[in-house]
């Protein structure tokens, strides 16, 4: 069993982080195809009887079914990754997620089963959304077990950055495919080849994750009897709210930075302040990038003792507050690129390092369970509503919007403060870190894997 943070090489816990890095890269894929190709997908699992619109409406509540159960089938996955390990529920989420993408390519349309097409298109979804409820909770779970204190906030951004690759890979090829084969031979088959390459991408991934390696976190508390004795949610909600609605917050603030930064523009540029949509895609493909570039500065940053956690995520914050404001203001396309730039890189290290955080709110016994409840709650309620609170904002002020998601950084800059004394050490790789508690980090033994602490 390995013990120390030095039976694992570096190179293994690059390894680690890349095989994790896989599930979100599909997870932000499939996503970003299904609200690409709605048009194809509704023309194809509707009634022709039906208005186009309601056909649209009958697409995206199917959509949305997915978010709506990834709490339920988040705290039900992760609660089993806590009792009998990381790694299985880990291989099982993107197994979960693999299996309905393809099988959705593979659909017969309604003209063919008629309404047992949209049927089964929920079922795939639902499938997928009680998947994606464990998947990046896993894998935040899983890398901070697996990568050295100094690394984890890096690592984690890397994994951040993953998540908009999946995004900017599926809406290249959606728009290459789109290019090249046409509109008609898009609706008739083309839409389908986005979901065949990227199950076909999980299942690759699936074998991929058969060669990691259990954490050493997870291997020392079975060994020693650690595991929670009770459900680990029962614990949770009893003896760590206070960790939990701080978590909360800042896993909110993420979803609702996100939707403004990189869902958004396109509504609000292009319909309310008539700006040519392809530049407006162009600008938010590079804010898109930057935002990849973000995640890995801030890890980079917190990990070469420049930033502080705490002091990183709150300078970051603030910038983004700034920058939101400013971007909002601009009326033409050009005048876009230096502050969805500022945006992309600023929120980007903030997303990052709210990863960190989280890793280190919850004693590792609970640590998948708290991360897939504060993760997935915030997506189910905010997800799904940021776009229409933005749009409301709009009518009334062009500057309104800004103030949506400005007023949840200022709040997880407030929970990120409350937060400070009370994590807990992910493992004595925290022992030589500088932003780990010093009266916790008395209490890691580095002959051990793991020692927990109680609250602060």
């Amino acid at each position: 069993m390995r013990q120390t943070t030095s039976a694992i090489p570096p190179r293994e816990q690059f390894k680690a982080l890349g095989i994790a890095s896989l599930g979100g890269m599909l997870e932000y894929f499939e996503f970003i195809i299904f609200v690409f190709l709605a048009p194809q997908i509704s023309q194809n699992f509707s009634s022709p009887d039906m208005p186009e619109w309601l056909r649209l409406m009958q697409t995206f509540g199917i959509f949305a079914a997915g978010f709506l159960i990834r709490p339920v089938g988040g705290i039900l996955m992760a609660q089993l990754g806590d009792l009998i390990g990381r790694k299985r529920i880990f291989t099982l989420t993107l197994g979960l997620m693999a299996v309905p993408t393809l099988t959705i390519a593979l659909l017969p349309g309604y003209a063919q089963i008629g309404i047992w097409a949209p049927i089964l298109l929920l079922a795939c979804r639902l499938v997928q959304g009680v998947a994606l409820g464990g998947e990046l909770p896993g894998a935040i779970s899983f890398v901070s077990e697996q990568v050295s204190g100094r690394r984890v906030a890096f690592a984690l951004g890397v994994l951040a950055s993953t998540l908009c690759m999946g995004s900017l890979g599926g809406s290249i090829i959606v728009s290459s495919l789109a290019n090249l084969l046409g509109a008609q031979a898009m609706m008739d088959y083309g839409w389908r080849i986005p979901f065949v390459l990227g199950g076909l991408f999980g299942l690759l991934s699936v074998y991929l994750r058969r060669f990691t390696h259990e954490t050493p976190v997870f291997e020392a508390m079975k060994a020693k009897m650690m595991l929670s004795e009770r459900p680990p949610f029962t614990v949770l909600v009893a003896e760590h709210r206070f960790n939990l609605l701080g978590g909360m917050i800042l896993a909110a603030t993420t979803t609702i930075v996100a939707a403004t930064t990189q869902q958004f523009p396109i509504t609000f540029f292009v319909t309310m302040k008539h700006l040519p949509m392809a530049e407006i895609a162009t600008v938010q493909t590079l804010l898109i990038a930057f935002t990849m570039v973000g995640n890995v500065l801030g890890g980079l940053l917190v990990s070469w003792r420049i930033f502080s956690l705490r002091s990183g995520y709150i300078t970051f914050q603030l910038i983004t507050i700034a920058a939101m404001f400013w971007a909002f203001s601009q009326d033409t396309a050009s005048g876009l690129i230096a502050p969805f730039i500022c945006l992309g890189i600023s929120g980007g290290c903030a997303m990052g390092l709210s990863l960190t955080f989280l890793a280190r709110a919850f004693p590792a016994q609970l640590r998948y369970t708290g991360l897939a409840t504060c993760y997935n709650i915030p997506i189910a309620i905010f997800g799904g509503t940021a776009l229409i609170i933005l749009t409301f904002l709009a009518r009334f002020s062009h500057q309104y919007p800004a103030l949506y998601p400005s007023f949840f950084c200022l709040l997880s800059i407030v929970a990120a403060l409350l937060l400070w004394p009370r994590r807990h050490a992910i493992s004595p790789f925290e022992q030589n870190d500088p932003d780990a508690n010093p009266a916790t980090q008395k209490q890691i033994v580095p002959e051990t894997a793991v020692q927990f602490s109680g609250q602060q």
